[in-house]
């Protein structure tokens, strides 16, 4: 199976990352790049002799039978960047990673939302993280995060205190608890979306891999919150990402006597949004789904006049939704008549009105009534 065999090239060095692909397009897979000889290698123009010497002096021919050994014990999945499942969003970044261990299962969500911040997190910090991580995780939005001490933890927590779907992406081997305390949430987090890595089996968790695991959490997300950091924070560099990569950054004020918060007040300074509730993040997510909903489709010549067109089939709704999508039947109502006429609560309305929009089945006119699409 090639994919085996490309895991195996990513967890050997000597031929560098990024020519891979070009490796495997000009020799025709990754196993015919593994199995090569220095002078096949040499001849394609794409190595350096030094780097194929160090490749080859660390390559072992049974790696990726050994790679199958373990992904059948530890119940973990390889995923490529050919295969149709990889994240859409991560490709889209400038340095994706060629493969992802996999244990559990990746959201199919089109948006993600980050949490990241500082691991020596105060307790407004961690409140912060949990608040938010809830407030998504109950819209249905997976977090991402990175697993780590302080408020990655409290995110992850958040989000399944909701049942929500949240992904771990760690900077070690994906067999390595780091940190060792967070062993049971790592397994909680399985059970409800995934923990993945880009390296091998027994790979430690060196300080120069987190800089490179952040860009991963920044490409599973439209967006990332920074919770709480300091100026020397490692979250910043994900922050950095994330702008660079053309993802919304937003970041939640902090105290100005304690200083845990100076990195995101920095931030703002420098254009990043100021959140103090989820209410923007959920109207940025409105939007990018309408859209992507209203991009203009070429017309067709062979399109059927109404008279003659299949019916539009009824939308499967809620309860609420299904009671407000009659009650727009008759034509445009504000959301203060679409709460006398139903007779429910407002916030409800409110966000069922939210999620009607999304899924495209009303939207809003010039003088703020809904009606349908």
């Amino acid at each position: 199976m090639d994919v085996l065999y490309l895991a195996a090239l990513c967890a050997v060095p000597g031929l560098g990352r990024t020519k891979l692909p070009q490796l495997i397009k000009q020799l025709g897979s990754a196993q015919a790049v593994f199995e090569a000889d220095g002078r096949t290698l040499l001849q394609t123009g794409l190595c350096k002799p030094t780097g194929i010497t160090r490749f080859l002096d660390a390559r072992q021919l049974d790696l990726p039978k050994k790679i199958a050994v373990f992904c059948r014990q530890y119940g973990v999945r390889l995923l490529s960047i050919y295969d149709e499942d990889y994240p859409a969003s991560l490709k889209e970044i400038n340095d994706p990673p060629l493969i992802l261990y996999v244990k559990g299962i990746l959201p199919q969500q089109p948006y993600n939302i980050a949490i990241v911040g500082s691991r020596a997190a105060s307790h407004y910090g961690l409140r912060a993280a949990e608040f938010f991580a809830r407030s998504l995780a109950k819209e249905n939005i997976p977090v991402i995060s990175g697993g780590a001490r302080g408020i990655d933890t409290a995110a992850h927590k958040g989000c399944l205190q909701e049942n929500g779907i949240t992904v771990a992406v760690l900077g070690c081997g994906i067999d390595i608890a780091y940190p060792p305390d967070n062993q049971a949430l790592f397994q909680r987090i399985c059970e409800r979306g995934a923990v993945i890595s880009e390296y091998p089996p027994g790979t430690s968790p060196r300080p120069q891999n987190f800089p490179a695991r952040n860009r991963i959490i920044v490409g599973l997300a439209r967006g990332v919150i920074v919770a709480e950091a300091a100026r020397k924070s490692g979250a910043l560099i994900t922050a950095h990402i994330a702008a660079d990569e053309g993802r919304e950054v937003y970041c939640v004020p902090g105290n100005i006597f304690e200083g845990k918060s100076i990195g995101c007040h920095d931030l703002i300074r420098n254009g990043a949004r100021l959140i103090d509730g989820p209410q923007e993040i959920f109207e940025d997510i409105k939007n990018w789904y309408l859209a992507k909903q209203r991009q203009p489709l070429q017309p067709n010549i062979f399109d059927l006049p109404d008279a003659y067109a299949e019916p539009k089939p009824q939308p499967q709704l809620s309860k609420l939704g299904q009671k407000l999508y009659n009650l727009l039947a008759q034509g445009p109502l504000t959301l203060e008549e679409l709460t006398v006429q139903s007779g429910e609560d407002l916030a409800a309305i409110s966000m069922e009105l939210l999620n009607l929009q999304i899924e495209g089945y009303l939207d809003l006119d010039v003088a703020q009534r809904y009606y349908r699409m």
